[in-house]
């Protein structure tokens, strides 16, 4: 497996879990403020969100 090909496996593993997590957070938040359509939407949004900002984070030097 080349480093291209781990790097987007791993990416793509980033907004598995992101996602998932906030699939999560918005059924637990549906479930207490009685919406759970709009808040669930909302945190696949937000995970996916968060993934695409831990994805894309510029590398820096460490000399």
């Amino acid at each position: 497996m080349s480093k291209k090909n781990k790097k987007k496996a791993a990416e793509r593993g980033t907004y598995a879990l992101c996602m998932t997590a906030g699939l999560i957070l918005g059924i637990g938040l549906g479930a207490i403020l009685n919406n759970l359509l709009i808040t669930t939407v909302l945190g696949v949004v937000a995970g996916a969100g968060a993934a695409y900002f831990f994805s894309h984070q510029k590398k820096t030097d460490r000399h």
